[in-house]
């Protein structure tokens, strides 16, 4: 009984070491074309960035560690406004079938009601606007990166 405590005890041990052991992703994003995989293989890390069906492997030192963080940084920041984007056109025309049906129903929209509703869409295309341009200054970021990288 102990010989068979002791035999599975080193089996369930065995896959963890051999787990450890192996590169793993520990990081990926995706954004505009650019894309990224954070890979740790042992004490190194390799990253595989691209733009669209480009893509360049490179391993990070002290000189380009700065650059990959930032191009890193850009794509998810990127990632999130375009999420914030989609979220903030759904609102908008969340906002545009409700004010279509409520005028349908009552023939005509009252003036509190109306000015709820320019207030509710005026925030939303503020959103979207900010998200927009935020979106496209973090593009450029990536690419900014991206091409340096490229040359390094």
């Amino acid at each position: 009984m102990k010989k068979f405590l002791l035999i599975m005890l080193l089996i369930m041990l065995l896959p963890i070491h051999i787990y450890a052991a192996s590169p793993m992703v520990i990081g990926e994003g995706s954004a505009g074309g650019f894309h990224y995989n954070v890979i740790k293989d042992g004490r190194t890390f390799l990253w595989e960035i691209g733009h669209e069906k480009h893509k360049k492997t490179i391993q990070e030192d002290s000189e380009n560690e700065k650059s990959l963080e930032s191009f890193r940084a850009s794509v998810n920041q990127a990632e999130s406004h375009r999420f914030t984007l989609i979220l903030s056109a759904g609102y908008v025309v969340i906002v545009g079938v409700t004010t279509l049906i409520f005028y349908k129903k009552r023939r005509h929209i009252p003036l509190s009601a109306g000015i709820i509703i320019t207030c509710l869409a005026g925030g939303a295309l503020y959103c979207a606007v900010t998200s927009f341009t935020g979106m496209q200054a973090a593009l450029w970021d990536a690419g900014y990166y991206y091409g340096g990288l490229l040359v390094e």
